[in-house]
């Protein structure tokens, strides 16, 4: 089974936390991340998103943008803005709002078992993305960012976490921008995080909801590291550990990734429309009514301005036994974009926008506005299909599932 270690995190102190932590590198874009940085020089964006720091009509190499980051989390430690704490531990992070709750253990996990499938996957990465995480993990000596870790909900673990809850006093305490506030607890009792990392043991395979690129850069620094100190005498594995948050599954939210098309493929909207209903049921709805599906095989399309709902009709789509072919995501790719609109790779093409999040219809409204022919907003899958996806080592198409709220990073980080 997978193993979990207590370790000495990097962390803001208590008084500079709420100005510290930011939004995770890739779900911030470059303009906005130098805007907060304006506004806050302690973002921990500069350090995450050092691209950020530089004029957007400059293009910087990885390793140039790293050494940029190194430099911006040295000045952060040298001026006390974050101090490693001096005794292993494990931390208790919960993400609260006024209807939703999730709470979690941090902890180091062993990139070894990342490697043996005990922590699985279920998402392709990109080339790109992943060389400048590999840059940035190497040249830091610092995974900066916690991916997000599924387990099966084990109430052992669970009561184990409220009672140091209760006994504990908060760590840290704030509110961050996107009105989530975020909670923080140190476990140091060396029984306690014992008890933990037992119970660990025996909740099986562990997940990645959200982290991909960071996981498998981690593993590639690993390799690097390891093939460098080959000849040492003395070997310090530190690298061959990755700070995550590990939250039980049935308190995991998976929100619906949607599609903005640009241009239907040479056909006109009401040919698009025709060839719709020939694979789907279709309803029209009534004007100025986004629609986001509220079922699976269910998906909501805006075409040239109209809103309508559509559905599978399974004498026209034989459903598969293959969970990954069934996935609404699936369907969409394997009907639509790929044989009506010449879309082979979505991640690829660069005529589909991925919008996600709570506030997605807004963004989608506003492609709309500014546009945008067609806009399909998808049923998200289900935290079960997540597991099971990754249990049958398969992949999901590409940008299946927005995990919401986001980790902040800049709260935990692990030097190495």
């Amino acid at each position: 089974m997978a193993e979990i270690k207590p370790f000495k995190a990097l962390r803001p102190t208590s008084e500079l936390v709420s100005a510290v932590n930011s939004l995770p590198y890739d779900v911030i874009s470059r303009n906005e991340a130098a805007g907060v940085i304006r506004r806050n020089p302690n973002s921990f964006l500069k350090v995450i998103k050092p691209e950020a720091t530089v004029s957007a009509d400059k293009n910087i190499a990885y390793h140039e943008l790293a050494l940029r980051a190194a430099r911006d989390l040295r000045e952060l430690i040298d001026l006390n803005i974050m101090a490693v704490d001096s005794e292993r531990c494990f931390y208790i992070y919960q993400q609260s709002n006024g209807s939703y709750q999730r709470t979690g253990i941090v902890a180091n996990l062993s990139i070894d078992d990342y490697q043996k499938g005990l922590i699985k996957k279920h998402e392709k990465i990109r080339l790109d993305t992943w060389q400048e995480r590999v840059e940035h993990i190497y040249t830091t000596r610092a995974h900066t960012g916690c991916p997000l870790i599924i387990f099966k909900s084990n109430s052992f673990i669970e009561e184990l976490i409220y009672q140091e809850m209760i006994k504990k006093n908060v760590l840290y305490d704030f509110v961050s921008e996107d009105g989530i506030r975020n909670s923080c607890w140190k476990i140091n009792r060396e029984d306690i995080m014992f008890s933990l990392s037992s119970a660990f043991q025996h909740v099986g395979s562990l997940y990645i909801a959200d982290g991909h690129h960071r996981v498998a850069a981690a593993a590639e620094v690993m390799k690097i590291k390891r093939q460098e100190q080959k000849n040492a005498k003395k070997q310090d594995d530190k690298y061959a550990y990755f700070p995550a948050v590990l939250i039980p599954h049935n308190q995991i939210r998976i929100l619906g990734y949607h599609r903005v098309v640009k241009g239907l493929n040479k056909f006109s909207a009401d040919c698009f429309l025709s060839k719709m209903r020939k694979i789907f049921k279709i309803e029209k709805l009534a004007p100025n009514q986004p629609f986001l599906p509220s079922d699976k095989h269910e998906i909501g399309m805006n075409l040239t301005g109209q809103w309508y709902r559509f559905y599978v009709q399974e004498n026209n789509i034989k459903l598969s036994e293959n969970i990954i072919d069934n996935l609404d995501v699936s369907l969409l790719q394997n009907q639509v974009l790929d044989p009506l609109l010449g879309i082979k790779d979505s991640q690829k093409s660069n005529k589909v926008e991925f919008i996600g999040g709570k506030d997605a219809l807004l963004q989608i409204n506003k492609k709309i506005q500014q546009g945008a022919q067609l806009a399909l907003t998808l049923y998200p899958p289900s935290v079960e299909d997540l597991i099971a996806v990754s249990d049958n080592q398969g992949i999901m198409p590409p940008k299946s599932t927005w995990v919401e709220p986001k980790l902040r990073s800049g709260i935990f980080v692990h030097l190495f």
